[in-house]
């Protein structure tokens, strides 16, 4: 897996500066421009091509928090998308949502329709409410990891920072089924196609 952090010569943390970030981006872009290669062989041409891309990817993933997160948790072996199953915490809601669901859809009067774009409502409110919950820890469990030196390359982990990993892995995975939750709820809201994965 290629190593943004070290690709911009900064430290894995959750939170970056910003102005440094785009300087770096710019430094980098600089460098490899394809525009800086037009007088070179092909091949050199179509290396700083692909250098470019990959500066601009880098950059993309690390302007960006969630991206960011996940990019980090994952360089420690960490893999967000090997924890796809759906989290106890969300399969009341997820039931409660199908069946309002399935309820909107099959409203044969204009009042059950807004009875149950009523409720599903609620269900995105709460959806929102227990996604700023989930920010709350990522955000507690950054601050705690920013504030210490890591490994970059090589080097165990604490078993803290095991745990802060492992924990910000679930957190994100989590984030990201009620995300696709809150989408699939807003769609059949809107009379669009909902489709509940898990």
């Amino acid at each position: 897996m290629t190593d943004h952090f070290c690709r911009f010569g900064i430290d894995r943390t959750f939170a970056v500066n910003r102005d440094v970030l785009e300087k770096r981006f710019h430094e980098l872009q600089l460098q490899s421009h394809p525009d800086r290669h037009v007088a070179s062989d092909e091949t050199r041409q179509d290396r700083a091509l692909a250098e470019s891309s990959d500066i601009n990817a880098a950059y993309r993933t690390l302007r960006e928090p969630i991206l960011r997160t996940k990019h980090l948790v994952e360089l420690y072996g960490f893999p967000i998308s090997e924890r796809k199953s759906v989290p106890s915490s969300l399969l009341m809601t997820v039931m409660e949502a199908q069946e309002k669901i399935a309820e909107l859809e099959s409203a044969s009067t204009q009042r059950e329709k807004e009875r149950s774009m009523r409720e599903l409502y609620t269900i995105v409110e709460d959806l929102e409410g227990q996604r700023e919950t989930i920010d709350a820890e990522r955000e507690l469990i950054a601050r705690k990891w920013d504030s210490r030196m890591h490994p970059n390359e090589s080097g165990e982990l604490s078993k803290q920072e095991q745990e802060e990993l492992g924990r910000m892995a679930q957190l994100m995975s989590e984030r990201a089924y009620l995300e696709t939750l809150r989408i699939s709820v807003s769609a059949a809201r809107q009379g669009k196609p909902a489709f509940i994965q898990h």
